[in-house]
């Protein structure tokens, strides 16, 4: 069974698998150490049962204010799966768990963007009911175009943040 975890600062030095991915945005090591060290809780591995515990795919995330502090969103900044892993339910149990942490900590919703060619994640992504927000010209450096997509989480009424009174 697989097990997700929080991921820690020597799994940086052993996903390299992972990481050169072709379908896999890179980053540098400051940007996943920002992470960690900003957003705890909020990045996760994945591991593959048995003793050698391989790196099945990991997410990266942040909580961040943007517009009013009381309204908290989430964003994907990356998320990946080895090629081995994939449809086998490992990013969904990785997608999942951010959903999870997010709702907890009283985020509004969870952004991420993606390759508009990468039709696999957009397909993954509206089964776990993000909708498409927008299109981004040319956010990745090849040029690409992003599809920038979005799901809200629903609160109950009565715990919903306060809204100001004029």
């Amino acid at each position: 069974m697989t097990c997700l975890r929080e991921m820690q600062f020597d799994d940086l030095f052993k996903f390299n698998s992972l990481v050169f991915d072709a379908l896999t945005e890179v980053y540098s090591l400051t940007f996943f150490v920002k992470h960690l060290l900003e957003f705890p809780g909020l990045s996760q591995i994945a591991l593959a049962p048995g003793s050698e515990a391989r790196r099945m795919g990991y997410i990266f995330g942040k909580k961040e204010y943007i517009g009013s502090m009381w309204d908290p969103q989430g964003h994907i900044s990356a998320l990946t799966v080895s090629s081995e892993y994939r449809r086998v339910g490992v990013a969904t149990a990785l997608m999942d768990y951010f959903y999870t942490a997010l709702d907890l900590r009283g985020a509004s919703s969870i952004n991420l963007f993606l390759r508009c060619s990468n039709l696999v994640a957009y397909r993954l992504y509206c089964s776990l009911g993000y909708a498409l927000q927008r299109t981004v010209l040319d956010y990745y450096p090849e040029p690409e175009n992003a599809f920038e997509m979005r799901k809200y989480i629903r609160r109950p009424l009565e715990i919903q943040a306060p809204t100001a009174i004029r």
